[in-house]
């Protein structure tokens, strides 16, 4: 297994990058948002990796993180899910945004992801929900960047919910559903009174 790739990056496409490793050149494919977050080009970068192995071929697809490397070994593991497939869906979302769909079951959401269908997102949620939630993950994680409020008091809302009794996704899926349904700023304690409020249980 090939963990890491650091050296310089000598070539840069959307979907692939050439990484010059002691002389020797590492073609690695790459999603879109692995591409945004890479350096210019004959900069040093280190790239977290996963070799994909068959019979008449060896792979190597890398991520600027390894919450993205993560996300694409859980997608691959899945009957259905190459790493094509899989490499589509981190082009097309973020892991917070994939990991909120999935965790308060947003089928309209992940079947706007590319190539991914209505039945194919139900699965995923299917499939997914449960490992997902427990996942030992920061609570931002698994967060998008509220519009409704600053970051830190998503954050804290999801913390004070888990220290009320509520498990770690219950609190998330509580948390981004009173977020994505406001356009106002809320702080982390209005958030954790309307999840209250509404019985969030």
């Amino acid at each position: 297994m090939i963990a890491f790739v650091e050296g310089e990056l000598t070539e840069k496409q959307p979907t692939q990058i050439t990484v010059n490793v002691g002389g020797i050149g590492l073609a690695i494919h790459i999603p879109l948002s692995s591409f945004q977050a890479l350096g210019a080009l004959h900069s040093r970068v280190r790239v977290e990796t996963y070799l994909h192995v068959r019979e008449d071929v060896l792979q190597l697809y890398g991520f600027s993180t390894t919450d993205e490397k993560r996300l694409f070994e859980m997608l691959i593991s899945l009957s259905g899910i190459g790493p094509g497939m899989a490499l589509n869906i981190l082009s097309g979302t973020t892991v917070a945004d994939f990991t909120t769909a999935i965790l308060t079951e947003d089928v309209k959401q992940l079947a706007t992801l590319p190539k991914i269908g209505k039945k194919t997102a139900q699965r995923l949620i299917m499939e997914l929900r449960d490992k997902m939630g427990k996942m030992d993950v920061d609570a931002s994680d698994a967060l998008p960047l509220a519009a409704s409020g600053d970051q830190s008091d998503v954050t804290d809302a999801v913390l004070g919910l888990i220290a009320l009794g509520y498990d770690q996704p219950q609190a998330r899926q509580m948390v981004a559903r009173i977020t994505g349904n406001t356009e106002e700023a809320l702080s982390a304690e209005q958030i954790i009174r309307q999840v209250l409020q509404q019985g969030g249980r």
